[in-house]
């Protein structure tokens, strides 16, 4: 009632400057268009994850067995339990983005660290995920040399997932970067610019023809005002960059972020830490101060999937940014911004009897759903929902000294959940690990000797 109270003031303010001979009917059309201004607002809801990495005992958790490891049929490689636990999250995001840091391969030579070579059934799991967008620049980039190259590019474009920072040649860079997406969300079509850089690619120089994109002021201010050509609603900047295991940014990404910010990028993401570092925002003013913006960065939203154990690697950030366009004024703005913690869990890790790497399933756990209790789904140890809790308050208390602020997010967000594993085989597992302690236990006795066991 106040709004239309405002609105008729406004409108009767208006007309009383009008002809004397307005009529009402003019009047009740301005008051239908000031009332019609909240239709002018829409939101655009992105989601993005920082590091995708594929160490060698993920590869040997998919195979299940050394005979599948070097196979060259990707259904021999079951990559299912990695996001199951995240992909209902990932459903609610208009677009979905993460930093691919490997390479993919079909030639059965598959690695890890350091030379990323992670079969192409990972790509499905994260098309079946929910990824819409996947950045490929970074310092692994060239892992595989210019097969490695080409073929992630001729994969994800075959799973129709857009990617952007790597390119087979100069002609195809010129032709699809700046990155343009188009999504329309919300009753309206968002146009964004994406771009994307990396320091450096592990010493490994780029194979020709391919082009990998690095970070060099001259190059990303070029790209800037090739993106603005196309006149995007917004341009976002996805960077590989700053020093491994830091929890704050260095002084370099702050000047990287300040050339972008003041040329015209609103948003910038950034990996390669493997740890989560600072979240921050500037508010930016035209040279006349009659219009001002707000800037955000995330610095390094850490690991998203590893086999990393260093402290700080097992657990990172869900960042989810809501973007808002006024189709009147032709504007768009970040809007509300948050985060979803979410950890690395290995079911198996601790227990000596399960075969290492083969017998282990990988996860993608928000933690605000489990901390309380995940026994039933996760099978998790005392030691374990400890390590995960502990990680989860250290990244709460650094995380509170920053703008941006946490989302909870509960079981009945997630829908049906499944175990981490089947609970036939599981038990089929857990009854001979049984049988072997209870042989072990009648050997004990038979000559009065200590036996430990491991759960």
């Amino acid at each position: 009632m106040k709004i239309i109270f405002f609105c008729f003031l406004l409108v009767f303010g208006y007309s009383c400057k009008q002809d004397k001979k307005t009529n009402n009917a003019s009047s009740v059309v301005a008051v239908d268009t000031v009332v019609s201004l909240p239709d002018s607002i829409h939101r655009i809801k992105l989601s993005f994850v920082g590091d995708i990495m594929g160490h060698g005992n993920q590869i040997r958790s998919a195979a299940g067995t050394a005979a599948n490891f070097r196979s060259k049929q990707m259904k021999d490689f079951d990559y299912s339990t990695c996001f199951q636990y995240v992909q209902p999250i990932f459903e609610k995001a208009d677009l979905m983005i993460g930093n691919l840091e490997l390479t993919l391969s079909n030639k059965g030579k598959y690695s890890g660290y350091p030379m990323f070579r992670t079969p192409d059934a990972f790509a499905y799991a994260l098309k079946e995920a929910g990824f819409d967008l996947l950045t490929t620049c970074n310092n692994h980039s060239n892992d595989g040399f210019l097969y490695g190259l080409e073929h992630t590019i001729d994969v994800l474009d075959s799973l129709q997932i857009r990617h952007t920072g790597t390119f087979k040649n100069q002609i195809e860079k010129d032709s699809l970067y700046p990155l343009i997406v188009e999504k329309k969300v919300d009753g309206t079509t968002f146009r964004l610019a994406f771009i994307n850089y990396t320091y450096g690619t592990n010493g490994i120089p780029t194979p020709k023809p391919a082009v990998v994109n690095l970070i060099d002021e001259a190059s990303i201010l070029a790209d800037i005002q090739k993106a603005k050509r196309a006149k995007p609603d917004m341009i976002i900047a996805i960077t590989h960059w700053g020093n491994e295991y830091w929890l704050d940014e260095h002084k370099s990404q702050q000047s990287i972020t300040k050339l972008m910010w003041e040329n015209g990028v609103d948003l910038v993401v950034g990996a390669h830490p493997h740890v989560i570092e600072p979240i921050k925002t500037d508010t930016f003013w035209s040279a006349d101060s009659s219009k001002h913006s707000q800037k955000l960065v995330a610095y390094s939203l850490g690991n998203f999937i590893s086999n990393q154990y260093r402290k700080n690697t097992d657990i990172g950030l869900i960042f989810e940014v809501e973007l808002v366009k006024n189709t009147r004024s032709g504007q768009t703005v970040i809007g509300e911004h948050n985060y979803i913690l979410a950890w690395r869990y290995i079911y198996g890790r601790y227990n000596r009897n399960l075969k290492k790497g083969f017998d282990w399933k990988y996860a993608a756990v928000p933690v605000s759903a489990f901390e309380a209790d995940s026994s039933p789904y996760l099978m998790m140890s005392e030691r374990e929902i400890k390590s995960m809790q502990l990680a989860a308050a250290s990244m709460r208390q650094h995380l509170s000294k920053w703008q941006s602020k946490e989302r909870l997010v509960t079981l009945e967000e997630l829908g049906t959940i499944k175990p981490i594993v089947n609970n036939g085989k599981a038990s089929q597992k857990e009854e001979k690990i049984k049988q072997k302690e209870k042989k072990k236990a009648i050997g004990t006795e038979e000559t009065g000797k200590e036996v430990s066991t491991t759960s």
